[in-house]
């Protein structure tokens, strides 16, 4: 949108420099101010036309975007519909295309972040479920000691406890 506000302000002062005979800037706002009112019936006033040269033309100050109706007007002044009509008219066809092909990256690109949030979060609760399935928080006794297993409801299991895990052993000494 910025390049086409630019491209307009360039035509619509290079149309002033060729049917205004002042030099000034002050001079040439003034003449294009009398024409917006006179042949448009749209008050600029002078100062907003100097701003918009400076901003866009000499690049002397920091650009001052325009209203839609002000768009409208000076592409009226250069025999357009309005600002839209300016830029559909002048836009070439890879300007076209780059213009759809940038909204459809944006499209993709949200697509792509869609997605990774939700195989993330998918992903995520896929492995809490198996680290939690899959721990081992029960023992059974097993010949003459206890080991770890996954509870699974067994009639001897009992909670895990580690230092029983550890320390209870048959006594296998012969007296």
């Amino acid at each position: 949108m910025e390049n086409w506000i630019q491209n307009l302000m360039e035509s619509v002062f290079d149309k002033v420099d060729k049917k205004c005979v002042e030099v000034s800037v002050s001079g040439k706002s003034r003449y294009l101010a009398l024409k917006m009112e006179e042949d448009y019936g749209f008050l600029l006033s002078e100062r907003n036309i100097t701003r918009y040269y400076k901003g866009y033309i000499s690049r002397e100050v920091k650009k001052i975007k325009p209203n839609k109706a002000t768009l409208d007007a000076l592409a009226k002044y250069l025999e357009y519909n309005n600002f839209e009509d300016f830029v559909q008219q002048n836009e070439s066809r890879e300007d076209e295309v780059l213009r759809k092909l940038s909204g459809r990256i944006r499209k993709l690109h949200r697509n792509i972040v869609v997605s990774l949030i939700i195989n993330i979060v998918l992903i995520g609760g896929l492995l809490f479920f198996i680290s939690t399935y899959y721990r081992k928080n029960c023992m059974i006794w097993i010949n003459d000691h206890y080991e770890k297993i996954r509870c699974s409801g067994l009639e001897l299991e009992t909670g895990l406890n580690e230092d029983v895990l550890e320390k209870f052993k048959k006594n296998t000494n012969n007296r």
